[in-house]
């Protein structure tokens, strides 16, 4: 059972049973037959279904347990989810899976909230990606935070385990062939010891997930990725402070570890600065407290009179190198050679930094990873304006020029994510041009 969701938690305020060739929905015009199983988390099952309608278009189908169904906190999801949809609407790129319907469903558990979606692969399902794929999915999940923090949204659990993929080209697969490759369900019958709790909380069978990481790979061949940012159950706007803080400990600020462990916050307040941290966690390295000040070098005066084991450590700038420089083997293998990995190296030192303050913003960490060359540092500082462009200094006596939408002039703070593909046509000589989204 260790590849499905745990069976204690069918019981009612828990999961919700399914099993294949369910139909679920709330009209004729809204109905979805469950087709394979695609995931499961503690608080959800996500499903393969099939809309009953003249397209049988191929959906995922999202269904929260009984206990988590808290109307308030749902919908803030929804909301959160249709406001980062709605967030640019002339960008030719979403990093946010389109919300195609939702609605709540009564089962013998409880009373579940149903989210209907486009399909979105997590991206640990996938198999090894080659180095320039991978950059480019860097790239994407950078642009997805730019694009939250510029509409003064906070997503609240930033972690490998919440990016996806998408897959435009199911759109165009036949749904039986689809199934054929996805090959039969791993089913495990669900048969109690105990017959008196063979109730209608339990499922006919668990069911594996499916392996539509393979499925994603056969059909997209060299297509760069599309990043889609999943589960915005703890989203919340820039300000506010979450009612639980549910984000992995893996990506926690040194901010937060600090409010938690030396000042019992229990709750410690999430803030763009905390979740660039987690950004940079993402695409490079994690640790706690003493690893935290092994990459910056220093051990922060506050640190040390709150702990006796940080305080009797003396770390130096040469410590930040050794441990840089141990780790470069692991960055090195997912990078194409090693021009690219001190690219990655430099990125990191500026994002993963003790200092809320100093860190850089996603949209900023989004233009490096676009330009390994630029020098984060030159971001800080003011930015020339001539009739409504700005102009920013690179290395090798580059010059690339930016257009400000609606005309609007603006610090390179305040700019949202950078869709940094070039126009098909150079809109001028001076420069290569650059539409920001």
């Amino acid at each position: 059972m260790s590849t499905t969701e745990k069976e204690t938690r069918y019981v009612p305020g828990g999961y919700h049973p399914v099993i294949i060739g369910d139909i679920l929905g709330y009209s004729s015009q809204r109905q979805y037959r469950i087709m394979h199983k695609l995931g499961w988390g503690y608080y959800s099952t996500v499903w393969l279904a099939q809309t009953m309608d003249e397209i049988n278009a191929l959906v995922a189908v999202k269904i929260t347990t009984a206990d988590s169904d808290n109307s308030t906190q749902i919908s803030r999801e929804v909301e959160m989810l249709q406001k980062a949809g709605r967030a640019h609407p002339d960008n030719i790129c979403s990093y946010f899976p389109t919300l195609l319907d939702h609605f709540k469903l009564h089962g013998p558990n409880g009373t579940h909230t149903v989210l209907v979606t486009e399909v979105v692969i997590p991206i640990l399902s996938l198999p090894e990606q080659p180095p320039a794929w991978r950059k480019a999915a860097a790239y994407g999940v950078a642009q997805a935070m730019a694009q939250l923090h510029a509409n003064q949204i906070i997503h609240g659990d930033w972690h490998r385990g919440n990016i996806g993929i998408a897959m435009p080209r199911l759109a165009s697969q036949d749904p039986g062939d689809v199934m054929f490759d996805l090959a039969p369900p791993d089913i495990t019958i669900a048969l109690t010891v105990d017959a008196a709790k063979q109730t209608a909380s339990l499922p006919a069978y668990f069911i594996s997930p499916c392996e539509m990481g393979a499925y994603y790979k056969k059909i997209a061949g060299s297509d760069s990725p599309q990043i889609k940012i999943l589960d915005f159950g703890s989203a919340h706007d820039v300000g506010a402070h979450p009612h639980t803080l549910r984000c992995a400990l893996e990506a926690y600020a040194p901010e937060m570890v600090s409010a938690q462990l030396f000042e019992n916050k229990d709750n410690p307040a999430l803030d763009p600065p905390a979740e660039v941290w987690a950004l940079g966690v993402t695409v490079g390295m994690r640790g706690l407290p003493f690893h935290m000040s092994k990459l910056a070098g220093h051990i922060p005066p506050h640190w040390e009179k709150w702990s006796a084991s940080l305080s009797d450590r003396n770390i130096t700038q040469a410590d930040m190198e050794e441990w840089w420089a141990s780790h470069w083997k692991t960055l090195r293998e997912g990078c194409e050679n090693d021009e690219d990995t001190a690219a990655l190296v430099r990125l990191l030192k500026v994002v993963l930094v003790l200092d809320p303050k100093e860190r850089p913003t996603a949209a900023q960490i989004g233009f490096a990873l676009h330009f390994p060359d630029f020098s984060l540092e030159m971001l800080s500082h003011s930015i020339q304006e001539d009739d409504g462009k700005f102009t920013l200094p690179v290395l090798r006596s580059q010059k690339i020029t930016i257009a400000v939408i609606h005309g609007k002039a603006a610090g390179i703070n305040d700019l949202p994510g950078l869709d940094l593909r070039p126009q098909p046509v150079p809109l001028e000589a001076s420069g290569e041009w650059w539409r920001m989204a």
